[in-house]
């Protein structure tokens, strides 16, 4: 998983596209099969993504301050 999430995304339109093309059914199943692998992928990289950022520190002076109203 070396490819940015723009890349991977790009593969997964790209396979798409190629789905929507052939008329092979086995060439229809294994890209199926690469179809649901990529959004796999796709979706870790989101929830990995979001864990992240829940868990960086907030950077700045202010981040240590709470506003009460």
């Amino acid at each position: 998983m070396t490819k940015t999430f723009d890349e991977a995304y790009a593969n997964y339109l790209s396979s798409l596209a190629k789905l929507d093309t052939t008329e092979d059914i086995f060439e229809k199943n294994v890209l199926f099969k690469q179809l649901t692998e990529q959004l796999s992928d796709l979706e870790y990289r989101i929830n990995n993504q979001g864990l992240t950022t829940l868990l960086e520190d907030p950077v700045g002076e202010d981040s240590d301050l709470n506003y009460w109203i």
